[in-house]
């Protein structure tokens, strides 16, 4: 009656990594759904590349509740439709002018920073990237309007963490509690955007931000967006740009805490490269290291960890028949560690990106793929190549000793708790001192 609910809910990471090991194709039991599992690339490209899968309709129902009916909950034309539409907004031109936003806002939490103190990390780097989103978004880093946006935004992500394992079982007309705080926390920040936007429609000017983009958007037909979609793709950038990043950056600082010696070669390449100034976008090209460091990051705790499909129609997948509308599983997470793709898999090394282009890395899928890709993949990288880069220069991270940090596998894979010791440097004082937490020797994930 059961099926595989138990073994999942002692650890979804441990359970798929189980099922990873039985082969390219396996499947399992919540209740007495079947679902499928896919943990080969070239399948898993398939699955993400060709029209005849779609999000599973409880993944779309999931997310139009919190999100609206934007970018993550559409398929086909509105889909199409819709990413034609944002995809102005993240041209590399338009991306890059935001560097200077990202840098001063990271220079603004590290003036609130004390050397020596235990911070919590994984709590600085949420405020980090929603004030970042906020600026790039609205045009607003203080006043009124930032601050209910931040409380409202803040209870919807709460909820649906919480909400979400429910969800993935129990149908949305089932009186569970909390989901009447979520869905007012939802119809909160509905209010606050709407507001934000009428007024942004009544002077019609670009403000250089992603908002005014959405708002100035045309499709080849003259179509604009109605306020109603403006405001889904708008709770979906907020989503996107603030909790995946954050997550990769605390992750990214776990790591190097654990592996001293490459906190010192990253360190030694920020010091030479930026000589004591602040980083710029115009720096990225020659910050190789750094971007290896956040790419490996991303492969071993990919922040997008989790998706689900279904085919359309009864499809062959690895010489399996898999039934239309069977839900089907993907966990990067899993991929990413498979040792048939990546050389010692768990182990942190970011010189395996040195030199190389992702598509030579056919297993390597971060941001997902096919049409769903993620739109603002390039503001990601380049977001937290330069948040490391700029917290790297003045500051080294390290694990409070005894502290037992586990992944927390939601829609994102996050990490709580995360409290470090801050240890100010000065520019050029690179040292290979490991930390108490652990040894240089320690080089896994």
């Amino acid at each position: 009656m059961l099926g595989n609910i138990l073994a999942a809910a002692k650890g979804e990471l441990d359970f798929f990594k189980e099922l990873g090991s039985y082969g390219d194709v396996s499947s399992f039991h919540l209740g007495r759904r079947r679902f499928y599992f896919v943990n080969h690339p070239e399948l898993i490209r398939k699955v993400l590349t060709s029209q005849n899968f779609v999000r599973t309709a409880i993944s779309r129902d999931l997310m139009e509740s919190f999100l609206g009916r934007g970018l993550f909950s559409q398929e086909g034309e509105n889909h199409l439709q819709q990413r034609r539409l944002m995809q102005p907004a993240f041209h590399h031109k338009r991306i890059e002018g935001y560097g200077a936003v990202m840098e001063g806002f990271a220079t603004r939490m590290l003036e609130g920073w004390r050397d020596g103190e235990t911070r919590d990390i994984s709590h600085d780097m949420m405020r980090l990237t929603f004030e970042i989103v906020s600026k790039t978004l609205f045009d607003a880093d203080t006043g009124e309007q930032a601050s209910q946006v931040g409380k409202a935004f803040t209870s919807i992500m709460q909820a649906i963490n919480k909400e979400y394992p429910l969800y993935s079982v129990l149908p949305a007309w089932v009186p569970v509690k909390r989901w009447g705080a979520s869905r007012r926390a939802v119809e909160a920040l509905n209010r606050i955007t709407s507001t934000i936007i009428q007024e942004r429609r009544g002077t019609g000017t670009d403000r250089g931000d992603l908002l005014s983009m959405l708002l100035l958007a045309r499709d080849e037909d003259g179509t604009r967006m109605t306020d109603e979609q403006v405001g889904a793709q708008t709770l979906s950038l907020l989503f996107a740009g603030h909790e995946t990043t954050a997550n990769l950056l605390s992750w990214t600082w776990l790591l190097l805490s654990r592996n001293p010696d490459i906190r010192l070669k990253l360190q030694q390449e920020v010091d030479t490269v930026l000589e004591g100034r602040a980083p710029t976008v115009g720096d990225l090209p020659r910050l190789k290291y750094t971007e290896s460091v956040v790419k490996e990051t991303l492969r071993i705790y990919p922040p997008a960890w989790y998706a689900e499909r279904a085919p359309l129609t009864d499809t062959e997948l690895g010489g399996y028949t898999i039934p239309a509308n069977a839900p089907i599983v993907i966990s990067v997470y899993v991929t990413h560690r498979d040792g048939r793709f990546f050389e010692q898999p768990e182990r942190f090394w970011p010189e395996r990106f040195l030199g190389v282009e992702d598509r030579q890395l056919p297993a390597y899928l971060p941001f997902g793929g096919g049409t769903h890709l993620c739109i603002g993949n390039r503001f990601a990288l380049m977001e937290a190549q330069l948040l490391v880069a700029a917290i790297a220069q003045r500051y080294e991270l390290e694990l409070e000793p005894g502290l037992a940090v586990k992944p927390r596998a939601l829609i994102t894979l996050g990490v709580e708790g995360l409290r470090m010791k801050v240890k100010r440097r000065q520019p050029g004082s690179a040292s290979p001192r490991a930390s108490p937490a652990s040894s240089a020797s320690d080089s896994s994930a």
